[in-house]
């Protein structure tokens, strides 16, 4: 951080918001799957201008879980941990963030 960067700040390294919330020590997966991490929420789809407008529930989180916490958007589709790649099981192979 820097020049009056503060945790929340549009400018910090979006590495320093850390790994998926993971407590169980699960694998990577999609919201509806019964073995994933508790902070892989699925994909969110944005028009040509970047814009996004999207509401989420999951029967997994509850508010207090995720109070002080960021929502992290990768630059790619998240395959969910069904891919073939190595990061498919670990990140969903979604690219940069």
């Amino acid at each position: 951080m820097g020049n009056g960067d503060t945790p929340t700040s549009p400018h910090v390294p979006p590495h320093s918001c850390g790994d998926h919330f993971n407590p169980d020590g699960e694998c990577h997966g999609g919201p509806e799957d019964e073995h994933r991490h508790a902070g892989d929420l699925g994909n969110i789809w944005a028009d040509a201008d970047g814009r996004a407008a999207f509401r989420m529930e999951d029967s997994r989180l509850k508010v207090w879980d995720i109070i002080g916490r960021s929502v992290v958007v990768d630059a790619g589709e998240d395959d969910l941990g069904r891919g073939s790649h190595p990061l498919s099981r670990v990140t969903g192979n979604s690219g940069p963030r």
